[in-house]
């Protein structure tokens, strides 16, 4: 197969205009030993601190992190090992805001968040989903009414395909979950 990116093979990329077109937001997101600033710095280098309270404000991280001591200087440990799996995933979320590359992934990006957080960061995706190319990998069918297609997938292999209304109408698979 063949992945193309504006019409370009992919391997027509340098390794670094990849990343910079990607922005990544994983299940288990990669968090360094290194403060809260720093890790969502790597998104972007140059931002300003208010670039990154605003990302974390859409995160809905900010609060909590103006509450701790130290706010954005706080050490968050060998893979944010001093965070909940919940505020690691905000993060992660808040630094794919901050990249804002043309096509983002979200892998489960809402796996570890109560149900409340998890629309207001649905909601928040959603907006910043549009006017990109957005692949959502989810167990979960909170927030796919709204996606352009969908990919239904069983045992490896593409089962069904369609809108929401017209994979609910069929009866199948994506319909029983």
């Amino acid at each position: 197969g063949q992945i193309r990116l504006g019409g370009r093979d992919l391997r027509n990329y340098g390794q670094q205009e990849v990343r910079r077109l990607i922005a990544v937001v994983a299940q288990h997101p990669y968090l360094f030993n290194a403060t809260i600033h720093d890790n969502l710095l790597l998104a972007r280098p140059e931002a300003s601190q208010a670039d990154l309270t605003q990302a974390a404000r859409q995160a809905q991280i900010h609060d909590w992190i103006a509450s701790l001591p130290q706010g954005y200087d706080t050490w968050i440990g060998e893979q944010g090992l001093r965070l909940s799996a919940g505020q690691r995933q905000r993060i992660a979320i808040a630094r794919a805001i901050l990249q804002d590359a043309p096509i983002l992934i979200l892998d489960e990006p809402t796996a570890n968040l109560d149900a409340l957080v998890e629309r207001e960061i649905l909601t928040t995706l959603q907006g910043l989903a549009t006017g990109r190319t957005s692949l959502l990998i989810t167990h979960r069918l909170l927030g796919l009414e709204t996606a352009d297609e969908i990919l239904v997938l069983h045992a490896g292999r593409v089962v069904e395909r369609g809108r929401h209304h017209e994979l609910m109408q069929m009866g199948g698979l994506y319909s029983q979950m």
